[in-house]
């Protein structure tokens, strides 16, 4: 209920002004008088100035003293402030309420004119015909009263308050929508008088309204929003019927939460103050001057650009580490707003890389910081490979219009798109794909193998293979990298080897295969060639193998550009106690020649034996029924006496049995009597020549230099020899002492 008092500053109805100005004829010489109300129309309440002119006329002179008393018809009276005054000075008397003005003292020199003046009021609908009275001077004569009159008309309806809302909203409504506004882009909304209970249109409201548009996004009253900037008075007359539109608002800032507020009577004090029902947002027009960078691969800065779309080479950032992010909110007219702190979301609007089937991951902002209409943020995160095209969208600024029907375009604040890129997996994770197994004795041709000597290669009967995984931060796998994204290359794998007792020997491993399965997912299997030995120096008891492998990859092709790194291994592929397929036993092992004495018209058995190290010394290895050589193998060298070269053959083939070998030499006949010297050469490498079948050749290795011995001190790395004797005779068998080098 509105109590206060209503200054109406228009009618509700329409007069007709009336000025009647009476000039008094005057002497040649003398002075004229007229009057006059402005405006002469006005509602109860309400004021109009009342001017009283003087006139000097010619020729000139002066007046002298000019006074008169003006007294006012009943129920007009001097207004709250008179602001009475005079243009040719002297005395004004007009208080306030009273029914009359006085004024002395004043005088005119020359063809001049004195203008006295005073605000009027009647709270009294009617006509008042104003008399000046006369008007006397001490030197011009004096002048004949002049009359104006005055229209007062009936006070208005009292509205119970205001509201504000779109122009487009249906007649007669009382309450309505303010839809999302843009920042510095003119927009205009009606605004309607209530009667009492606010269930209708006060149409007969006439009266001046002040309009502000306020910040509401504080707790409190209509009264009590602070201001954001006053948009002037808005006059209501008649003929507007209580709703009048308000045009030409705008506002360059954004505002998440605006209203308009109405104050009537808009000078003076206020006696009904009103705020719109609905609320709205004045969002900036557009995001512009967005940048993405990082510091390096990992790391959210500003001092690399992402916005690299090629397949190779320039900047990358692994997928799922942060980035950085920057944009300003500008208005319409390009200027940032410097209120705007929201926090835009990264809409993807294509894949740019891959061209084709590509996966879109998901970009996310993080919290974003503001300053001066630039928001920041330095958690931002894409989680696939490639380079993509995004823009920002805010979509919450105008959260407070998401209800009264305003659209997606209204209310959404976007930036242009824009390119990111490019990027690449964080990480890998290897699994295993296979059971690897070693190949016992490294022949799956020997039915009876159980062993393996130290220093003998051994490779596999299945080969290990890992399944490769290209994941983000998060270890979700990247899908994208496949194709031209894919740059795993077989130099970049790791293949790690771990005994727990001895040291291997890795020379003998090959380069393994990679190869890309598509959806960031390939294999790396290791080289069919692949061996591994443990390395042979000294003698060590038996021990059972227990070998354990870790393969892991790199992705180095990014690594030529500052910043960019490699993308590593996180997870590598583990097997672990790799078996045997016949027996995981490691056995430290020689090759054994012993002289041997014979007839020259008989074959010549050579004793020949693999043995092993038992802890304490070197016994027959009967667990060895593969070993085998050749006889290219062995070295024959220093004939003596009548036995002269290739005039005996060595025979040896066959696998042993039990430890021992059936190495031989054929009878060399009849007179044939000497000796030779034999070698096997295990090495890699053989020296000297032999006699097969009757003809010389050179030697071959046999490549087994696992079973070396040291015969003459030093290392374990020397080939064993004997002698072969035919016709001679053996000597005496009292030995004194018989000792072998180990």
């Amino acid at each position: 209920m509105i109590t206060n008092r209503i200054d109406w500053a228009s009618l509700a109805f329409s007069f007709v002004a009336v000025l009647a100005s009476v000039f008094a004829p005057s002497a040649w010489g003398g002075i004229a008088v007229g009057t006059s109300f402005s405006p002469a129309v006005i509602a109860a309440g309400g004021t109009s100035t009342l001017t009283i002119a003087i006139t000097n006329n010619p020729p000139p002179g002066g007046t002298g003293s000019i006074a008169f008393t003006d007294s006012y018809p009943a129920n007009l009276v001097n207004a709250a402030t008179p602001a009475s005054s005079s243009s040719c000075g002297g005395t004004v008397t007009a208080a306030a309420g009273g029914t009359s003005l006085s004024f002395s003292g004043g005088s005119l020199n020359g063809n001049k004119v004195c203008t006295v003046s005073v605000a009027v009021t009647s709270s009294v609908a009617g006509s008042y015909l104003n008399s000046t009275g006369t008007v006397t001077t001490t030197g011009a004569g004096n002048g004949t009263a002049a009359t104006a009159t005055l229209t007062v008309g009936s006070a208005g309806v009292a509205p119970s308050g205001f509201n504000a809302f779109e122009t487009g909203t249906a007649a007669g409504s009382v309450a309505g929508v303010i839809h999302t506004k843009v920042a510095a882009s003119a927009f205009g909304l009606d605004v309607v008088a209530l009667r009492v209970g606010g269930t209708a249109v006060e149409t007969a409201f006439t009266g001046d309204v002040r309009l502000e548009l306020v910040d509401a996004s504080s707790a409190g009253s209509c009264s009590a929003y602070a201001s954001i900037r006053s948009l002037g008075t808005l006059t209501f007359a008649a003929a507007n019927q209580g709703r009048k539109t308000f045009a030409g608002i705008s506002e360059p800032n954004a505002w998440p939460n605006a209203r308009i507020r109405m104050t009537y009577p808009a000078i003076g004090v206020p006696t009904l103050i009103a705020c719109s029902t609905d609320n709205f947002a004045i969002r900036p027009a557009s995001f512009g001057g967005v940048t993405v960078s990082d510091a390096d691969s990992v790391t959210a800065g500003t001092a690399r650009a992402l916005t690299n779309t090629a397949a190779s080479g320039g900047n990358v950032h692994k997928a799922g580490q942060p980035f950085r992010i920057d944009a300003t909110a500008f208005n319409a007219a390009g200027v940032a707003t410097a209120n705007y702190a929201g926090s835009p979301a990264a809409s993807l609007t294509g894949c740019v890389l891959p061209g084709a089937g590509c996966t879109l991951g998901v970009m996310t902002t993080g919290v974003w910081s503001a300053a001066s209409g630039t928001v920041t943020a330095t958690g931002a995160g894409y989680s696939e490979v490639g380079a993509v095209a995004m823009k920002l969208v805010d979509a919450g600024f105008a959260a407070v219009d998401a209800a009264d029907g305003s659209t997606a375009a209204e209310m959404n604040i976007e930036s242009a798109v824009f390119n990111v890129g490019r990027f690449v997996p964080d990480h890998f994770d290897l699994t295993a794909a296979s059971t690897p197994v070693f190949k016992t004795f490294n022949d799956t041709t020997c039915a009876t193998r159980s062993f393996t000597y130290v220093g003998q290669p051994f490779g596999y009967v299945t080969l290990p293979q890992a399944t490769i995984t290209a994941k983000n931060a998060a270890g979700a796998t990247t899908l994208n990298y496949t194709g031209a994204l894919w740059k795993l290359a077989p130099t970049g794998a790791v293949q790690t080897y771990t005994p727990v007792t001895g040291n291997l020997d890795i020379g003998l491993l090959g380069t393994p295969t990679v190869t890309a399965s598509g959806s960031g997912v390939g294999v790396l299997t290791a080289n069919a060639a692949d061996e591994v030995a443990f390395v042979r120096t000294t003698p060590v008891a038996p021990f059972a193998a227990d070998i354990s492998l870790s393969m892991s990859i790199q992705d180095i092709a990014e690594a030529g550009v500052s910043g960019n790194g490699t993308v590593d291994t996180l997870s590598p592929a583990l097997f672990t106690s790799i078996a045997f397929d016949a027996g995981n036993q490691i056995r430290f092992g020689q090759l054994v020649l012993t002289n041997a004495l014979g007839s020259e018209l008989l074959g010549l058995p050579v004793p020949i034996e693999t043995r092993y190290w038992n802890g304490s010394g070197f016994t027959l290895n009967t667990a060895d029924s593969c070993t085998q050589f050749a006889a290219a193998n062995v070295s024959l060298s220093n004939w003596q006496r009548n036995l002269n070269a290739c005039e005996t053959s060595v025979s040896l083939s066959g696998r042993f049995n039990a430890g021992r070998g059936n190495l031989r030499f054929s009878a060399p006949g009849a007179g044939n009597t000497g000796s030779v010297d034999l070698t096997v050469q295990l090495g890699a490498t053989a020296s000297g020549s032999t006699c097969v079948g009757g003809a010389a050749t050179a030697a071959v290795p046999a490549s087994q230099s696992w079973l070396q011995g040291r015969w003459s001190g030093g290392a374990y790395n020397q080939n064993p020899a004997a002698r072969a004797s035919f016709g001679l005779y053996r000597g005496s068998k009292s030995l004194i002492y018989l000792r072998e080098m180990y």
